[in-house]
């Protein structure tokens, strides 16, 4: 058992929520962009792709405690932050 700082699918797991993270931030940025310009369609098309970023973030998140529950029992204990936020 590797611990969660080497362990392939603790990497995999973070890189893909740290991508999903930075879209968020820059997709965040379109949107206060389409609301000074009061473009509202634009507005509401950038709150649905923010509310499916949202839900891939909150996706891996689940993932990651899971498999470091899962995986890495001795690095976890009930109610922790995994080892690898």
């Amino acid at each position: 058992m590797s611990s969660p700082s080497q362990c392939k699918v603790c990497q995999r797991l973070f890189a893909e929520y740290e991508a999903a993270t930075m879209e968020w931030f820059r997709v965040q940025g379109q949107l206060r962009v389409a609301e000074y310009c009061r473009e509202r369609e634009a507005s509401d098309r950038i709150v649905a792709e923010l509310s499916q970023i949202a839900a891939r973030r909150h996706g891996l998140r689940e993932a990651m405690t899971k498999h470091e529950l899962e995986a890495h029992p001795r690095t976890a204990y009930a109610g922790s932050t995994p080892a690898f936020e």
